[in-house]
């Protein structure tokens, strides 16, 4: 794992070499520098999955994505995407223990390589991506799938947790659905005779969404507009806003609890909510059609 330090001393070594035009190129022009070089001398071949940790920074120095410090990524290793620099070729270069620095162009990685439709609006076309990796070690599939399933038992065993705590913390007495997780406590409930939320239907509604820390990133009362909505299954993002308004009424005033897989995943909404981050929901339905 990568500890605190080592991370520290990546970031001063790209700090320190980033103004500096001594990267060496390969036959196809990607452009590369070694931080350290391990003893290992076995590259890796097509079909390698590669455990690594990396970061990625724009033409400005502003850091896109950085997952030092976290759970690695493990990458399939295949054929490069194009020539003049490709990340496959970045990491077929990499042995277990590597240190790495390398440009690549952006609008190649986001259009090419990852096929994007457009390139994002904090990165600008024709400048370069600096990508800051260390190699870990090579997997099998075998291997990977063992991690992913250790990691995820172990993420949900946390997550579980940290709900039981929230729950305790603000006082809630929850019903969970043992299906989905999802957890709530209604605070105003309708007859039988009031309209049920289903699939076709038209639902006006306020609602509240945060974090579990008590961050807001979205409230419809601040905004001064009810959210309106047809419900369907297949257009809700995250999908648990579908299960929790199925489970209501006109009229109906709730809070729900999120586990992430039912939120916005392992990758979040970049800028507003974390990766693999649990949500708390409060809904008001004003009206069903």
């Amino acid at each position: 794992m990568v500890t605190k330090q080592s991370f520290l001393y990546l970031l001063v070594l790209s700090i320190l070499t980033a103004g500096c035009n001594n990267y060496s190129k390969t036959e196809s022009g990607l452009r590369y520098k070694f931080l350290h070089r391990s003893d290992k001398k076995n590259l890796p071949v097509e079909g390698n999955y590669l455990q690594c940790y990396y970061s990625i920074t724009n033409s400005e120095d502003s850091v896109v994505l950085s997952i030092f410090g976290k759970t690695p990524d493990r990458i399939l290793l295949t054929k490069p995407t194009h020539t003049g620099g490709d990340i496959m070729e970045a990491l077929s270069i990499m042995s277990e223990g590597d240190s790495a620095q390398f440009l690549i162009n952006a609008d190649s990685f986001y259009l090419k390589t990852r096929m994007d439709a457009e390139l994002p609006s904090y990165i600008k076309p024709g400048t370069d991506l600096k990508f800051v990796i260390k190699m870990d070690r090579k997997l099998t599939k075998f291997q990977v799938d063992s991690l992913v399933n250790t990691e995820k038992i172990k993420r949900w065993n946390d997550e579980i947790v940290s709900i039981n705590k929230y729950v305790k913390k603000n006082g809630l007495i929850v019903n969970i659905d043992t299906l989905t997780g999802l957890r709530s406590q209604f605070y105003k409930t309708m007859p039988d005779t009031a309209t049920k939320i289903s699939d076709g239907r038209v639902v006006q509604f306020h609602f509240i969404g945060k974090l579990m820390d008590g961050t807001e990133f979205y409230n419809t009362y601040t905004m001064g507009q009810p959210q309106t909505i047809k419900v369907s299954r297949e257009q809700f993002q995250p999908i648990g806003m579908y299960e929790m308004l199925i489970k209501m009424r006109e009229g109906e005033k709730a809070t729900f609890i999120l586990p992430y897989d039912l939120a916005f995943g392992a990758k979040g909404v970049e800028g507003m909510i974390p990766e693999y981050s649990t949500l708390v929901y409060e809904l008001n339905i004003l009206k069903v059609e």
